[in-house]
């Protein structure tokens, strides 16, 4: 009787957080460290987690903050900022985590509600894609969160920059520890797979073979979501198919799959002027950096819109960049030249 490839879909899934996390223990501890002040009853460190997309930011902070909430009497929250951009979303987000129900819209009556649930407990705040909501308003929200009581911020974003540029005034009542999430290596993303495999029995036995991995982990390029998800692709294909395991061409599909839709997901989140620039870089292989603002005012203007400062151009390149979206090489010339190039996998 053919049973199929996969075993469990569900530790597939990108949402899933696995009991243990290989190959992250150092973040671990510093996270732990950050947050070890809440055993006392006091307020927990503030944390920046930063690191290329698939690095395992948000699932460490997310296994961290089940812990908290299975072994001591603090609040944690988690909250998606490309989902909530606003003050008033986010607060929503937290009120609805606490269980707590407010009937008025203002924002100021959902804190006054969310500190009287906190109260003197010690409080998590995790705030995920930071670098979704606009600067101004990060200010804004990361010192109206710190005024609710005991609470310690879990900033996770894909560049340390932003948090960097923040308001001085916001940096000198929160001190962020930056915790660092460098690309997994191969041999890591090995691991990470062999750990969705067996001991979250994602596959069953023999559908798979250790080159398979070995060509995902070599695909993902420092990725796990990437990998996780280009082997549930292919497993996919392959039980389509009516194979018995997962082959080559299985593998090469799925990659194909996932990269596609990771792009369209990723611009359709970012705004009509990373857009605007990543379009041009794709039609312009090669573009330098002062011909691409030229090009960009050039098309703003064209298209009716108010062309954004240079410093807000670089931002938007940089995310790009973090987002694997282009790739940019120096110009050997006087000057901080570079060409930019979409970045195809």
């Amino acid at each position: 009787m053919y049973e199929g490839i996969i075993a469990n879909p569900e530790v597939l899934e990108e949402d899933y957080v696995p009991p243990t996390l290989p190959c992250r223990e150092v973040q671990k501890k510093e996270l732990a460290l950050c947050l070890s002040p809440i055993e006392k009853g006091l307020r927990p460190s503030d944390c920046f987690c930063h690191g290329k997309p698939g690095t395992g930011k948000t699932a460490l902070v997310k296994h961290i903050l089940e812990q908290i909430q299975d072994y001591t009497n603090a609040f944690a929250f988690h909250v998606n900022c490309w989902e909530n951009k606003t003050l008033n979303q986010i607060l929503e987000k937290i009120a609805v985590q606490a269980n707590v129900f407010v009937t008025e819209s203002s924002y100021s009556a959902k804190i006054s509600r969310l500190k009287q649930k906190i109260k003197n407990k010690p409080c998590v705040i995790a705030l995920d894609e930071i670098d979704k909501i606009e600067r101004k308003e990060l200010n804004d929200i990361l010192y109206i969160l710190k005024q609710m009581g005991k609470v310690g911020l879990i900033c996770i974003s894909n560049t340390r920059k932003y948090v960097i540029d923040l308001d001085p005034r916001i940096l000198s009542r929160i001190r962020f520890k930056s915790i660092r999430f460098p690309p997994y290596s191969n041999e890591e993303l090995l691991i990470i797979l062999r750990h969705r495999i067996i001991e979250c029995k994602a596959l069953f036995p023999g559908t798979y073979s250790k080159d398979i991995l070995e060509k995902i982990a070599d695909l993902a390029a420092g990725d796990a979501r990437i990998a996780i998800q280009t082997l549930r692709n292919a497993a996919y294909n392959a039980e389509r198919k009516g194979k018995h395991r997962i082959e080559e061409d299985d593998v090469k599909q799925g990659f194909e799959e996932v990269s596609e839709i990771k792009r369209k997901y990723m611009l359709q989140k970012l705004s009509e002027h990373h857009r605007l620039i990543y379009q041009i870089i794709k039609e312009n292989p090669g573009i330098t950096s002062s011909k691409l603002l030229t090009t960009y005012r050039e098309l703003c203007r064209r298209m009716g819109l108010r062309p954004k400062s240079d410093r807000s151009v670089s931002n938007y390149i940089s995310t790009l960049l973090g987002f694997d979206l282009i790739r940019s090489e120096r110009i050997k010339i006087r000057g901080n030249v570079r060409k930019f190039y979409e970045l195809v996998p």
